[in-house]
């Protein structure tokens, strides 16, 4: 009896852990690969989860851009207005898509960043991004 209560608990654990190791896994492929990207301002990276085509809405540029340009748009964004902070203040998702809203703090400013995303090739694309000056 002892035997088998071990095995029940072992089993339990490991299924635990294997689901959490999943969900924080899939949570991290959009969240902390992007939210890092966006802290430090590296729009090389945080263009590897652009689509290959992705609509914009920053401050004085709006449309639909290649890759390539949508990320020589973001550096040129990012060297404007060093980022001094990012954090995800709320995240969505539902059925192949998701989103994610944050505060992101430069010394010109704050501004907010929405992200909307889309599942492809088992990877979480960015399909559009917003960024709005905030009023201070």
């Amino acid at each position: 009896m002892m035997r088998t209560s071990k095995m029940i608990v072992l089993f339990f654990s490991v299924l635990l852990l294997c689901t959490s190791g999943t969900i924080s896994q899939s949570e991290a492929t959009f969240s902390d690969e992007v939210v890092k990207a966006t802290k430090s301002g590296d729009a090389q990276v945080l263009s590897a989860h652009f689509f290959n085509n992705i609509e914009l809405v920053l401050p004085g540029k709006t449309g639909v851009f290649s890759k390539k340009q949508a990320e020589m748009i973001v550096k040129d964004f990012f060297g404007k207005n060093p980022p001094v902070d990012f954090l995800i203040i709320h995240e969505g998702r539902k059925e192949n898509a998701s989103y994610a809203i944050g505060n992101y703090t430069s010394s010109t400013g704050s501004y907010r960043f929405t992200f909307l995303t889309k599942n492809a090739a088992n990877k979480v694309l960015i399909h559009q991004l917003r960024i709005e000056k905030q009023d201070e």
